[in-house]
């Protein structure tokens, strides 16, 4: 069944936005968006004909990418390979040699695997917004669901073509969809919106659209996993103010190997309110490891990815949907998860659940008239001005553009905000200091129990600073000129005086020492709740005094390299530190 949808938001220019895909030692993929200004426009870069956009080469050979295995491009199409890669920002040639129905290996752990589930589980629509998807990653999201679920769980799967220019999405997708909704018995829907209205808005019509009890949100490259689906409705059934996700595997961008992740992570977000993954919290793992652990149970994770996640229809509802007037992409899961949190719900994570994702390294979709930054940013700001409290002014301080974009484009941004802002006085939601509090303890904003500011050496007049290698800032802590304004990576959360804490920077990095041992580097490495990271700030001697070995940061002659040495108590300025305190929460 295809349904069209008319509405007046236009497709404008062709920005893009780019953005660094990362690993972590689990081989986790960090994903960060970077700003490219007003973008390129790569299909006349690449010099690629309608012809080429328009054509469907889907045409699998037999065992390839079989059990999730890696394809590899015959030599002879690397050239092709390449030259079409920008069209999905991924490799389209290795897909297309992929059959929609291809055989993954069943990763979860043993415990997952033999778990029964009640009979009497929801039913769900499966919802997945498209943009200009490749035929093969779409039918093949689509098949993995119908072969890796029971059909009575199933209401429905709804396709939104989100204003799609591909011909291969229009008559020949509405065909094949039908004639397969024919075969399996289970309905079909393609809703098509006329102008490009963006993946938020494309989620909602879905949802409106939607009679099962629960919406199962999917990206359009994606490959569910077997015993996917109980485990996210099973949650929903204990708890139906659960918006539960599974947990997101790594389909590669270059030849679709199917890669399992590690488990035990959470979603989380830096200063600038960007979705991070993190080891699951001290707090939280503890939480799970109290009496009767069942490694089948799902986790809490303070923020969602966003991508793929099952809530309750009437749920979805009752908190308001999505934020209509967020443009595009981007924000929406930070959005929709402190909404969750704030206001009575939970946001968890099911272990049993697998699915895997295609992680690109840029998004070729289109982001409108305005520029990638403006709509990324505004988004942002929305939800800083509805869920943030004191902390968006934080949230401006750290992220000046923000700030400037907000001062050239208010009434737009903040368009019938105070829809947002009353139905969080509906809802009767928490504050945000409740979510840092309650949900997220390890966090690393600043609040009245720590000091936010700058390290200054009394000897050499620099401060400390955070390298910059990466998304995660990690290695040895480096001396640089201090800042006079607020500055990313050389603001700290800081222990008040005389008490024992971690200093913390954004990203969850702490200040660590690699030794208790005199000339032991002191450095920045993901936070971790250890000992050796704790440290406490002494007034008098203007020491900072590492716990577990009671040695103290030491500078260098050369000013340069910090290391631990004996607490010498002559007033030595190589051990004397200044905390250069900073106002973050005032306008």
């Amino acid at each position: 069944m295809v349904v069209d949808m008319k509405n007046e938001e236009s497709n404008g220019n062709d920005n893009i936005i780019s953005s660094r895909s990362n690993t972590d030692k689990n081989g986790i993929h960090i994903i960060v968006g970077q700003y490219m200004g007003k973008g390129f426009p790569w299909i006349n870069q690449i010099n690629l004909t309608d012809d080429l956009l328009n054509v469907n080469n889907y045409s699998p050979l037999p065992n390839y990418g079989e059990n999730g295995s890696p394809v590899y491009v015959p030599k002879m199409d690397h050239t092709q390979a390449k030259r079409l890669f920008a069209i999905n920002q991924f490799n389209i040639v290795a897909s297309d040699m992929i059959s929609v129905n291809r055989s993954l290996p069943d990763i979860r752990k043993q415990t997952c695997r033999v778990k029964k589930y009640p009979d009497n589980l929801p039913d769900t629509s499966i919802i997945i917004v498209f943009h200009n998807e490749a035929w093969s990653t779409l039918a093949r999201t689509v098949h993995s669901v119908i072969l890796r679920s029971p059909h009575r769980l199933i209401n429905e799967i709804i396709l939104v073509d989100d204003a799609s220019q591909r011909k291969f999405l229009g008559q020949e997708l509405d065909e094949y969809m039908n004639k397969l909704s024919k075969e399996i018995k289970i309905q079909i829907s393609i809703l098509r919106s006329a102008n490009r209205i963006g993946l938020i808005r494309a989620r909602i019509m879905g949802a409106n659209f939607a009679k099962g009890q629960v919406l199962t949100f999917l990206d359009a490259h994606c490959e569910t996993t077997n015993g996917w689906l109980e485990p996210l409705l099973h949650r929903i059934l204990i708890d139906g103010k659960v918006a539960i996700c599974p947990v997101i595997d790594i389909i590669n961008d270059q030849n679709f190997a199917y890669v399992r992740s590690f488990e035990a992570h959470w979603g989380a977000m830096n200063w600038a309110l960007n979705f991070r993954w993190f080891s699951v919290g001290h707090a939280e793992l503890k939480r799970m490891h109290k009496k009767n652990f069942d490694s089948t149970k799902s986790f809490r994770t303070p923020i969602m990815a966003g991508g793929l996640f099952s809530i309750r229809r009437d749920y979805f509802f009752e908190l308001g949907t999505y934020d209509s007037h967020l443009q595009v992409w981007g924000g929406e899961n930070i959005e929709m998860s402190l909404r969750i949190w704030q206001c009575g719900g939970k946001v968890e994570i099911a272990p049993c659940s697998h699915v895997g994702h295609v992680f690109r390294s840029s998004s070729p979709y289109s982001f409108g008239k305005k520029q990638v930054g403006d709509v990324l940013y505004g988004n942002l700001i929305r939800v800083a001005e509805v869920w943030l409290d004191d902390w968006k002014n934080f949230f401006y301080k750290v992220n000046p553009t923000a700030k400037q974009i907000l001062h050239h484009d208010r009434n737009d941004i903040l368009k019938d905000i105070e829809k947002r802002i009353d139905l969080r006085r509906k809802l009767n939601c928490h504050s945000f200091e409740w979510f840092l509090e309650n949900v997220w303890p390890e966090n690393f904003f600043p609040n009245t129990n720590t000091t936010f500011g700058h390290i200054q050496s009394l000897y050499s007049k620099e401060c400390m600073q955070r390298p910059s290698n990466g998304v995660h800032p990690i290695g040895k802590v480096i001396m640089a000129k201090c800042s006079i304004e607020i500055y990313g990576p050389q603001s700290f959360i800081i222990p008040l005086t005389g008490e024992t804490g971690y200093i913390k920077s954004d990203e969850s990095v702490c200040i660590d020492a690699n030794s208790k041992k005199t000339n032991a580097s002191i450095l920045l490495i993901g936070c971790n709740q250890l000992e050796r990271q704790k440290w406490r700030y002494d007034s008098k001697f203007k020491q900072i005094i590492h716990i577990k070995s009671s040695l103290c940061i030491t500078i260098d002659r050369r000013k340069t390299t910090l290391s631990l040495a004996k607490c010498l108590s002559n007033n030595n300025k190589r051990q004397a530190w200044k905390i250069i305190s900073q106002n973050w929460n005032n306008d």
